[in-house]
């Protein structure tokens, strides 16, 4: 169990060595759902979406443009066109955002090789390298509350996120109309998104980690856990509007 609190190089290896990294880099698509604002103790937000505080890997909200090493092609372009439509955790307001990172190929990561860099920051930014589709999911009022009101300093907002892609999207507005010769959408760091996720103006009951997949094994984690169904129903319809795009 030596790997579990990091005493060996086991999780470092398997976040940034090709050996680890080359099956994953197979699939097609790589699909992260990850809870914010405190509502999971077992994996966090931040762990479950490997952001890291000290990290400027780039995340481009859906729908940006022109963006290097991150092409929108069908299959991406329908995603676009389906959220919001038929996405029922989108229209509960469950998922807050979604965000993508460009794609490295596996020969320009770095990470395995730099023993100097932090460890975290290192598995972070090589995870990120393969392209993610990252979705976050603010599941506070479909879970059991007993909050705290006890305000983050660095918070101000109810939904962080929401107000940091907000923020990002009228930068772009205001760059793109000053600049006409410049339409590539500016991203947000790993380290903005960490500290999004990671703040709330109050303290919660942290049981969205069962709740967001809805996890049931009888009566009462069925109806604990059920507000987490339209989450699962969308990751479904995700899931099968990809593979019905596939070619033969």
């Amino acid at each position: 169990n030596k790997h579990r609190f990091r005493l060996n190089d086991l999780l470092r290896a398997m976040a940034t060595s090709p050996r680890y990294l080359q099956p994953l880099a197979s699939f097609r698509k790589r699909i992260a759902y990850a809870n914010a604002y405190r509502t999971d103790f077992p994996v966090p937000g931040a762990t479950a979406a490997f952001l890291d505080k000290d990290s400027d890997y780039p995340h481009y909200f859906d729908g940006a443009e022109n963006v290097p090493g991150l092409t929108w092609d069908d299959d991406a372009t329908s995603d676009r066109e389906g959220i919001g439509k038929e996405c029922p955790a989108t229209e509960k307001g469950l998922i807050v955002a979604t965000l993508h990172t460009p794609r490295l190929p596996l020969y320009e990561n770095k990470h395995d090789s730099d023993k100097n860099a932090n460890d975290l920051t290192a598995m972070s930014s090589s995870l990120d390298s393969l392209g993610w589709k990252k979705v976050f999911v603010d599941i506070r009022n479909e879970i059991p509350t007993m909050a705290i009101s006890l305000p983050d300093p660095f918070s101000k907002s109810s939904c962080p996120i929401r107000e940091l892609k907000s923020d990002n999207s009228r930068y772009n507005n205001d760059k793109n109309n000053n600049n006409k010769n410049d339409n590539k959408s500016t991203p947000v760091s790993s380290r903005d998104l960490e500290r999004a996720i990671s703040s709330s103006v109050s303290y919660q009951l942290p049981l969205g980690h069962n709740a967001i997949c809805a996890f049931s094994r009888g009566r009462v984690s069925t109806s604990v856990n059920s507000g987490g169904r339209p989450v699962m129903d969308s990751l479904a319809i995700d899931l099968i509007r990809e593979i019905s795009l596939w070619n033969n």
